[in-house]
């Protein structure tokens, strides 16, 4: 018994053990569960943290230390790598419980957007790092011993880091393919916002480190380079941008200025050599003859007219253009503005972006009101002054580059600057970010208001003009009308006298009535039912001289896939123009699929013009039920949707919707 009592002890005393043994080996794996999410939690709460104050740096750019950046985004870069290996295992499932009420398609999203994260800060790692040599020397503002300057400097920095850009290029591209797995439109509002933000980013993060990939190739690593510099002069708006009042021709090597020239349009023009016949409009309206430089932007497409002008560009010397920059007096302001004051020779105060338009202003009106040759050859000497000391100041580093860079973009996305290059790669960039200024074919509506002052002054500094667009896709074909009106303000008391003479002012030059040559474009298999008939007397064209006019015009554009309505027109001084355009569209503008249906409208903005005010109305195919509207209008009215917005860049609209 006692033996038997002996093992029932140690039998208890086992189980016991035993026991406490699984209470501790319990106790232990709750711990290391514990520990693990206490340790993913710390992790994703001090990445949010970081990726916060890299948002915050966003908003305001000037306030970035690149110092600082760098080590900042690799902490964040080695947190999210960590974080998904912690949570492999939960992503997985993740993926699966897109099905699940509410937050299933924020779990089923997380997967790829923790990979986009881990990419992209993987190549903001790589791209800061090969990048460093180039953002120290922009915080130095300083040349080098041996003379470089700092734009060269640059250049080859530039040049050392493509190794690096390639590797974030890769990452990037990677990133974008993951967000093509994430639908945006069902995620949750907050979730919804930040994959907005990530659309809005990462074409800009794919454009800037193309732009610094081929960047020394433009600036003439590989071989010289020479550019023309357009000058336009919104006053007197063309279809692209401006009269061409001047031109510059700049050439560059590795880096640095060779030589760089302004002279006056009418300057390169060489009539011992044959010209071509202009487009029609320029030789009834305006008696030209024969099509010469100066008036070469006649297409508002930007790479068309750059062919025609290169084409026309007759100087006393040979020249191989390499790409053509057009800017207008916008343009200037907000360059001069970012760069800071230039000091010019002859000049008491040093120009600002609030005092240069006024300053070219002036300084284009001869002094004591003689229109004389020595003024005529002089007169644009202005634009070589303002170039130079605009170079300098970007030579010697003397710049302030995140507001440059800011400026830079405001003006090509507003089409106050233009760029063309030959360079395959670049253009083909330019072309991605709506740079380049060409017509943007695609699917879906189309319109743009191309207006041509034809009147040999300077009235578009008094004109404004306002767009109401209509679309009634309750028809069928859907039906369209465009509203314009045209607003002179000047209250001057001259008459309207369509010729080709000076004032002895720039501001006698503004106030003029306006003859404008407008062009709607709208997309081809469009038909015109009706236009504002809106007659002029021979005797207010050219010198009296010419035919009656006012009747529309509907003609293929010369561009491409579009239709154009012409008409002249004349806007005498202090009055108010209403004109009105109704035509049908192409039954394809809707598009239809599973159920569902789809309107997409671009409004492209002619370059030069400021920001006339927009008014868009949409009347919904009867029977059907709003899905997705972006941007998200102003007001819902029964069927029709509105939209109040100013034309300051390219506006697209995308509407979706389905049976009720």
């Amino acid at each position: 018994m006692v033996e038997v009592r002996g093992k029932r002890v140690m039998s208890r005393r086992i189980k016991v053990c035993l026991l406490v043994a699984g209470l501790i080996l319990a106790l232990a794996c709750l711990g290391y569960r514990v520990c693990q999410v206490w340790r993913i939690a710390r992790l994703g709460l001090r990445t949010l943290a970081r990726m916060d104050t890299v948002l915050a740096l966003a908003d305001d750019p000037a306030a970035v230390d690149p110092a600082t950046l760098g080590p900042l985004v690799q902490e964040i870069h080695v947190d999210l790598v960590a974080l998904r290996g912690e949570i492999r295992p939960l992503l997985t499932l993740a993926s699966k419980l897109g099905w699940v009420p509410g937050v299933g398609p924020d779990l089923q999203a997380l997967p790829p957007l923790l990979d986009i994260a881990v990419d992209l800060t993987g190549a903001g790692d790589v791209a800061l790092e090969g990048l460093s040599p180039l953002l120290r020397l922009m915080d130095e503002d300083a040349a080098s011993a041996d003379g470089d300057s700092t734009l060269s400097l640059a250049t080859h920095a530039l040049v050392d880091a493509r190794p690096q850009l390639e590797t974030a290029r890769a990452l990037v591209e990677r990133a974008a393919q993951r967000r093509a797995e994430v639908d945006a439109t069902r995620l949750s509002p907050r979730l919804a916002r930040l994959v907005d933000m990530l659309d809005r980013g990462l074409p800009l993060l794919q454009a800037g480190l193309e732009a610094a990939m081929v960047a020394p190739d433009l600036l003439g690593v590989e071989q010289t380079r020479t550019y023309l510099v357009l000058a336009l002069n919104e006053d007197e708006l063309r279809p692209v941008g401006g009269f061409i009042s001047g031109v510059g021709e700049v050439t560059v090597q590795a880096g640095q200025l060779i030589t760089m020239t302004f002279r006056d349009s009418y300057a390169v023009d060489d009539f011992s050599q044959p010209y071509p016949d202009p487009p029609e409009p320029l030789r009834r309206y305006m008696g030209i003859e024969l099509w010469v430089f100066r008036d070469s932007n006649w297409s508002p497409d930007f790479p068309s007219t750059v062919r025609r002008a290169i084409s026309l560009y007759r100087p006393d010397h040979p020249v191989s253009v390499d790409g053509v920059i057009a800017l207008d007096q916008q343009a200037v302001r907000g360059l001069v503005e970012a760069l800071g004051p230039l000091s010019l020779e002859g000049v008491e105060e040093p120009l600002t972006g609030e005092t240069v338009v006024a300053y070219v202003r002036q300084a284009w009106a001869p002094e004591d009101g003689d229109l004389t040759g020595e003024w005529w050859r002089q007169r644009k000497s202005f634009m070589g002054s303002i170039a130079d000391a605009a170079w300098r100041r970007v030579q010697r580093g003397q710049v302030d580059w995140v507001a440059l860079a800011q400026v830079v973009l405001r003006l090509l996305d507003e089409k106050h600057l233009l760029v063309y290059v030959r360079h395959p790669s670049a253009a083909a960039l330019l072309a991605e970010q709506g740079w380049d200024g060409s017509l943007r074919s695609g699917p879906g509506d189309f319109l743009m208001v191309v207006d041509a002052n034809m009147g040999y002054n300077k009235a578009n500094a008094r004109v404004q003009e306002a767009l109401d667009y209509r679309v009634d896709l309750g028809q069928s074909p859907p039906r369209a009308s465009l509203t314009l009106v045209y607003t002179h303000t000047s209250h001057v008391d001259y008459p309207c006298r369509h010729e080709n003479r000076y004032g002895q002012t720039y501001k006698q030059m503004i106030n003029r009535c306006y003859w404008d040559y407008l062009r709607v474009y709208v997309p081809q298999g469009s038909r015109l039912l009706d236009a504002t008939y809106i007659p002029i007397l021979g005797e207010k064209l050219l010198f009296g001289k010419g035919e009656p006019s006012g009747e529309v015009i509907s003609r293929p554009a010369e561009e491409g896939e579009w239709l154009s309505f012409e008409v002249m027109s004349l806007l005498p001084l202090a009055t108010s123009q209403t004109r009105a355009f109704t035509w049908t569209l192409p039954a394809d503008v809707v598009q239809w699929m599973d159920g569902e249906g789809s309107y997409h409208l671009r409004v492209q903005k002619q370059p030069g013009t400021r920001g006339y005010p927009l008014t868009v109305h949409v009347r919904l195919p009867e029977g059907v039920v709003l899905l997705e509207a972006r941007p998200e209008p102003a007001a819902v009215c029964g069927e029709w949707l509105a939209y109040h917005q100013v034309l300051e860049e390219d506006r697209e609209f995308w509407l979706r919707f389905g049976r009720e």
